[in-house]
């Protein structure tokens, strides 16, 4: 039997609505494009619903074995050194058939710098020779 596994995309959360629709936007648009996971969910740490524990909550409901949860952060300030994992390993404690697991953060991807260099690239004003 394989096993079920999810991955969870996390922001910051904002009061603006509009910046957390844009997030939820963007995890579905994931979700088209990847078919590793059975499941691919989106959480808030703060500001915004769901919460990272509602999140969590959810997949352990629908029976996954394993949940990685996948910082969408630039830098790895305190949310990400310190905050994301701490609710990682709280959540842990409660929930013994289900590995929870946190992902090297967005800032890391090696992918960043070569999509900034494109996209400065493609700017019109820009006579590169």
């Amino acid at each position: 039997m394989s096993k079920k596994i999810a991955v969870v995309l996390i922001a910051h959360g904002s009061k603006r609505s509009e910046s957390n629709e844009e997030f939820i936007r963007l995890v579905k648009k994931v979700k088209e494009e990847d078919t590793h996971f059975c499941a691919v969910e989106f959480a808030f740490l703060e500001l915004a619903k769901p919460s990272i524990e509602d999140s969590i909550d959810k997949l352990h409901q629908m029976k996954m074995d394993e949940v990685y949860l996948y910082p969408y952060f630039l830098n790895s300030g305190k949310h990400v050194a310190v905050d994301i994992p701490k609710i990682a390993r709280e959540m842990q404690l409660g929930i013994e058939d289900m590995k929870i697991e946190v992902l090297k953060h967005f800032g890391e991807s090696q992918s960043i710098a070569k999509i900034i260099s494109h996209d400065l690239k493609s700017l019109s004003f820009l006579k590169l020779n």
